[in-house]
């Protein structure tokens, strides 16, 4: 029994190593996909309100529920369209190819560098109200004092970029991680524990709502059952826009042979400031994130978004509406946010949406530390309020 488990894991993996050099052959049809679901990003974001610095910041101090019901609600969608993608003949290879890719963006880093740079992240996010998937969302709807965050944020990749080497030294693991997957240790499918864990989040998210309806929490005015349509409503149900962004991996798994993913495109803006000889040395971490569409699409991805969260704001009347936080805590907890994320290898939509979402046991450690530095973060800034 054990050595059919042992042999059927080897499979899988062999297949995954196989598949990682999956990259999309049509450059073209890669940025536009990226460009699609950027803006369907964008717009879901800022109609599920969790880009709100409220909102995040409540989340953290565990009173408001929004952010959690729209963050397990993307896990849930991703987690079971991949599920059917892994178990479909003519979608498995694009599967294995985008796990790979996930695999490799997380090789080196270990339970250390997963719960420290969880702990960083969630601490940033307190601070600033915000995630890299969400700041240039932030940005495209108008939150004021979001420019510090995207300036911080900037900042820390720099600073990661920079301190690379030496905190890759003081975190990485004495040994490589035996098992990556959830599923890896029972020996079973992906999808066979998968699909039962997504319904275990959905009964929580079910009980969230019951306890804590969305419609009490975002205090949105009767113009929410008002409007005329899902395009001008100021606010969806939390779970509706945490599905939209969680299907959202179909065509990024099958057309860009990746998964969700954002806080590495602040590399990619930011290694093009290196390119000159007498800066190359300064951070050869940042030079690997330079060229390539696997690293372009993220950016076109969350540039996009900017512009999905823009229309949705201006067409439900809320753009420039959303206070922020002080500039302070705004460009501190961006460069928080992005140098846990990188310590990390993932951020909120990474780790979370993707990492959780394929089982991945680094991503349940980097997000459950996420909730840890986050919660104890937004408890110490009420004290000191």
């Amino acid at each position: 029994m054990a050595s059919r488990r042992r042999a059927g894991l080897g499979m899988e993996e062999a297949m995954t190593e196989d598949d990682s050099q999956t990259v999309p052959s049509r450059p073209v049809t890669t940025m536009v996909v990226s460009a699609a679901c950027g803006l369907v990003f964008g717009f879901a974001i800022e109609k599920g309100k969790v880009y709100e610095p409220a909102v995040v910041k409540n989340q953290m101090l565990l009173v408001q529920f929004v952010m959690m019901k729209m963050f397990l609600s993307g896990v849930i969608s991703g987690m079971f369209v991949m599920s059917i993608m892994s178990m479909l003949p003519f979608t498995r290879h694009q599967y294995l190819g985008a796990k790979s890719i996930f695999v490799k963006s997380v090789r080196g880093k270990g339970f250390l560098t997963a719960s420290v740079g969880g702990v960083l992240l969630g601490a940033g996010m307190a601070a600033a109200g915000s995630c890299p998937g969400v700041i240039l969302a932030q940005l495209g709807s108008g939150t004021e004092n979001s420019m510090y965050t995207l300036l911080g944020a900037f900042f820390g990749t720099v600073l990661y970029g920079i301190l690379e080497p030496v905190v890759t030294d003081l975190t990485k693991p004495k040994q490589a991680i035996r098992f990556q997957f959830l599923y890896n240790v029972y020996g079973s499918p992906y999808f066979a524990m998968a699909l039962p864990f997504a319904a275990v989040l959905s009964l929580i998210v079910f009980t969230l709502e019951l306890v804590y309806p969305w419609e009490d929490e975002v205090h949105i005015a009767d113009s929410v059952y008002q409007s005329s349509s899902w395009i001008t409503s100021p606010a969806w149900p939390p779970f509706l826009s945490g599905f939209v962004v969680g299907s959202l991996q179909v065509p990024v798994v099958l057309f860009i042979g990746d998964t969700l993913g954002a806080s590495s495109s602040f590399c990619t803006i930011t290694s093009q400031v290196f390119l000159h000889k007498s800066t190359k040395r300064l951070s050869p971490y940042l030079l690997k994130y330079q060229s390539g569409f696997q690293n372009w699409w993220q950016v076109v991805f969350v540039l996009s978004s900017v512009f999905g969260a823009f229309m949705s704001s201006i067409f439900s009347g809320t753009y420039g509406s959303v206070p922020g936080v002080s500039i302070t805590q705004s460009f501190v907890g961006g460069a928080l946010i992005i140098f846990g994320a990188r310590l990390a290898g993932g951020c909120t939509s990474g780790h979370g949406l993707s990492g959780m979402g394929l089982l991945n046991l680094l991503s349940i450690t980097t997000i459950s530390a996420m909730f840890l530095g986050g919660v104890t973060t937004a408890k110490i800034l009420q004290w000191l309020n």
